[in-house]
């Protein structure tokens, strides 16, 4: 039977804690039997049993990550592996399990060499080996502990995406109005400012054409340049691109201030085709409302010239993603794409 893929990490991370080791030492600190009225050997079984007991229950945490990670679809692995190394999650991975491991195993051997213990000086320096071997093995994954904190934190911030939804990526070159477009057509706010590159995560949003919810996902701006020379934030647009299905929306900027001129937005839109290969494009030329006439009929033609290159399905000539009733049209326009392609779903 198939495990079915995670696509909503964030709502099952945001259940996990990861403890520092230092917060580990704090608990057993202040559940440290004190040992009044027990015998020597019970009091220091006692103390060995709520360390044990508090390594394992602090670290439980491992199954529910390993079961988020197993199922994880590739899409939020390529965001993962852009802030940290696959290899140093698993070794982690492995630090804490042995950690849990061999504190089972020290304590079933020390509580029977207590049991055994012919005084209470031979007791007190069983019972300090044993909780020693126990929170050194701990101590040597306090670095392992700190970068699973910083990896469920991560996870508990990446967006929910749901594979059963008609889904419209958003893509183009900074500053484009992408954020803006999104913003137009759904509930979702990404962030929207005159700089470029002010998109730096991945954002979805939700609309309805008829009564079919439909999935829009804003992208950070790109660079017409390989994969692997682009920066953090293009290659988490590249892992939408890439990974996630449905129809992509490329918006060509005929403004004056558009952030690279018009033959090299050509240029992104066709390493883009390549890039979501198994994708329909559809180019529109956005800011319609504010880009000359001059720049508007070159970035229309251009915008055709891709549509005949076969490089896109469709070409929109005339865009104002501040428009909602613009916004929207170009959005159904991409549904119908959707549809008449049999785009895969997400």
């Amino acid at each position: 039977m198939a495990v079915e893929e995670t696509w909503d990490p964030a709502s099952r991370a945001k259940r996990i804690h990861v403890p520092t080791y230092d917060e580990v030492l704090e608990k057993i600190g202040s559940r440290y039997p004190r040992g009044k009225g027990k015998k020597p050997y019970e009091r220091e079984i006692a103390r060995l049993q709520t360390v044990y007991n508090i390594i394992i229950a602090k670290t439980n945490f491992i199954r529910d990550l390993l079961n988020i990670l197993d199922t994880l679809h590739p899409f939020f692995w390529r965001l993962i592996e852009i802030e940290f190394n696959r290899k140093d999650i698993h070794t982690a991975i492995r630090c804490i399990a042995k950690s849990r491991k061999l504190a089972g195993e020290f304590w079933e051997k020390y509580r029977f060499l207590l049991m055994a213990a012919e005084n209470r000086r031979e007791l007190e320096r069983i019972s300090a080996e044993a909780r020693g071997r126990m929170l050194s093995q701990l101590k040597k994954c306090r670095k392992h502990l700190a970068l699973l904190r910083s990896l469920v934190i991560f996870l508990s911030d990446l967006p929910a995406i749901d594979p059963n939804l008609p889904t419209v990526i958003v893509a183009g070159p900074p500053s484009s109005g992408k954020s803006t477009f999104v913003r137009s057509v759904s509930r979702a706010k990404p962030k929207v400012a005159s700089y470029p590159f002010t998109t730096r995560e991945i954002h979805v949003g939700h609309s309805f054409i008829g009564d079919v919810k439909v999935q829009v996902i804003d992208t950070p701006g790109i660079l017409d340049r390989p994969i692997e020379e682009m920066n953090p934030i293009e290659r988490k647009a590249a892992a939408a691109l890439t990974e996630i299905g449905g129809v992509v929306l490329f918006l060509l900027d005929p403004s004056d201030d558009a952030y690279m001129e018009l033959p090299r937005q050509v240029g992104l839109a066709r390493s883009v085709r390549k890039i979501a290969s198994n994708k329909p494009l559809l180019v529109a030329v956005n800011k319609a409302d504010i880009a000359p006439k001059e720049n508007l009929k070159e970035a229309s033609s251009a915008c055709q010239a891709l549509v005949e290159e076969g490089v896109a399905e469709k070409c929109h000539p005339r865009l104002s993603a501040v428009d909602p009733e613009s916004a929207k049209r170009v959005l159904e326009e991409a549904f119908k794409l959707f549809k008449s392609k049999g785009a895969s779903q997400v």
